[in-house]
This record gives C-alpha cells, sequence and structure tokens, in this order.
C-alpha cells in the first residue's frame, strides 16, 4: 500500500476503528491509542494487508490483537504491582489516585462495562456485531475462527450478559437486529 492508500485508508475507517477501541477499552485515552497504533500497523506492515478480506475486518483484527496484548500487559503490570502492595507491610497505604473521570466509572457500570467483563472471545464477538455491526461471517474472518463458533460465543456472551444485568436490576433493552439477519435464536 501506498502512503496516499494508507492516508485514505484511515480517513474512510478511522471513526470506526476508535469506535470499537472505546467499547473495548472504556477509556477514550486507551482507545486513541489503540486506534492510532492500529493505522501505525497499517502504514508499517502494508505489506500483511493482502487483500484477501476488506480492509475494515483486517484492521478489526489488527485491533483486536493489538488489545488483546494490552490486556495482557495490563493484567501482569497489576499482578506485579500487587506483589509489591502486599509487601510492603510498613508502608503506610495511601488510597491510589484516581485515574479516570467519572464518564468512564459509569460507562463501567453500564451494559458495555459489562461486556468488558466477558471472556475476551465473547466480548470481541460482543463488540464486532452490536457496536460495529458486523455480519456474522465478517466477524468469523476477523476472528480468524469457524461461524459456529462466533454464534456460539454471541449466544453464550448474551445469556451471561442477561444473567449479569438480571442480578443488577437493571433491564435489558433489546438489541436491534441486523437488517439482513434474524436474531430470534440469540436473544
Amino acid at each position: 500500500m501506498s502512503p496516499a492508500d494508507v492516508d485514505n485508508a484511515s480517513r474512510e475507517h478511522f471513526a470506526r476503528i476508535h469506535r470499537a477501541a472505546l467499547v473495548l477499552t472504556g477509556n477514550p485515552w486507551d482507545a486513541d491509542d489503540l486506534a492510532q497504533e492500529t493505522f501505525l500497523v497499517l502504514a508499517g506492515q502494508s505489506s500483511g494487508y493482502a487483500g484477501r478480506s476488506t480492509l475494515y475486518t483486517w484492521l478489526y483484527g489488527v485491533l483486536l490483537n493489538l488489545e488483546r496484548r494490552e490486556r495482557r500487559r495490563h493484567g501482569l503490570r497489576r499482578r506485579k504491582l500487587r506483589v509489591l502492595w502486599n509487601h510492603e507491610s510498613d508502608a503506610p497505604r495511601a488510597t491510589p489516585p484516581a485515574e479516570t473521570p467519572l464518564e468512564v466509572a459509569e460507562w463501567r457500570k453500564g451494559l458495555w462495562g459489562q461486556v468488558a467483563k466477558l471472556p475476551d472471545g465473547q466480548r470481541q464477538a460482543l463488540v464486532l456485531r452490536y457496536s460495529e455491526r458486523l455480519s456474522y461471517e465478517e466477524i468469523a474472518e476477523v476472528m480468524k475462527c469457524p461461524l459456529g463458533t462466533v454464534k456460539s460465543r454471541l449466544f453464550h456472551a448474551l445469556g451471561a450478559l442477561r444473567e449479569s444485568l438480571a442480578g443488577g436490576a437493571q433491564e435489558l433493552v433489546a438489541i436491534p437486529a441486523h437488517p439482513q439477519e434474524h436474531y430470534g435464536h440469540a436473544l
């Protein structure tokens, strides 16, 4: 891909990739970083895009891989800090400063906050389906898994959300159907 092609792709697809990153992370700063990193991968490794899929599904795949890497890195960092924190028995403990604004806290209490607690495969499938409106086939392509796996992940994710939201006395709002598909079996 030429630099002009990368520039055109970023103008055309950045908003979609950024929205998906925001839903995945729940944090506008992390979403900015992930979206920008996704397009840096395109610019630096444009040969990685072989044209076997649409560009935006390839970009979603890159985004999911980067987000998964960040979650692992963050989890490792959190575990290391917890070990350090627990071994500092004599040091006075202060409450850690707030890292995110009120909007992020509210997001975590809402529907997408519950989605963030799901296992990676279920969470990613839900984001691609209901936030990004990708078809089952496109999700299978992005996640590099069979179509049946996508349907299973969505089914189990919706069930887990239903249980989670029922426990919090929140009402699950009906998710609008994609124009070409019927969700009767999943809901």
